[in-house]
């Protein structure tokens, strides 16, 4: 699968590093282009390359890990999504940390609203980086809560992660799930591990 990602801070990073264990095709970009990503080589696989914004913003599944202040003007700049999946990583906090009041839409509502014709599914915004990987002491498999509109982008994301260790967790639609999920919702920083299957 061809995965872009769009914003390589700490998050895209480590999301990068995530899903190339799949083997999956991952095209990391950033606002300031691809060429000031090269010095980076060393820290991804092989299977990571690095694009500009544009092309990140084609692929079949696109995962936002910009900043939430900047995700819809980023999004709008695709006139037609296609029916392609976003991913939503991001939480609503300015640059300084204070929370984005977008009521009566949830912060994913917002997104969706600028992804014209995208299924966007809400998505480890609820991990702390150094958990996204997957990856746990012991057995079992670390806990993603996932939120979504389209029952089929939600199987095909679950079936996405499910490999990477990741237990999902469905939790409804953007309008409850990304609420709960959301910056005071109340599943913030949680890390949960499932043993058994």
């Amino acid at each position: 699968m061809n995965i872009g990602i769009v914003g390589a801070g700490t998050v895209g990073s480590v999301l990068a590093q995530t899903f190339a264990q799949g083997d999956h095709q991952v095209k990391l970009s950033r606002h300031s282009g691809a060429t000031s990503l090269a010095p980076r080589r060393a820290e991804f696989s092989p299977q990571v390359s690095f694009v500009e914004v544009v092309e990140a913003l084609q692929q079949p599944i696109v995962i936002m890990a910009v900043p939430f202040e900047q995700a819809p003007a980023v999004l709008k700049t695709v006139p037609d999504f296609d029916q392609r999946i976003v991913i939503d990583v991001t939480n609503q906090f300015t640059a300084d940390f204070k929370k984005i009041n977008t009521a009566p839409l949830t912060g994913s509502e917002v997104i969706a609203q600028a992804a014209t014709n995208a299924r966007v599914i809400k998505a480890f915004n609820t991990l702390p980086p150094d958990f996204m990987t997957g990856q746990v002491t012991g057995p079992g498999r670390r806990v993603l809560f996932y939120a979504g509109d389209d029952v089929t982008a939600k199987k095909t994301f679950a079936a996405l992660v499910r490999p990477l260790n990741f237990r999902p967790v469905n939790l409804g639609k953007l309008r409850h799930g990304g609420s709960v999920m959301q910056v005071g919702g109340g599943l913030g920083n949680t890390h949960f591990v499932q043993i058994d299957e």
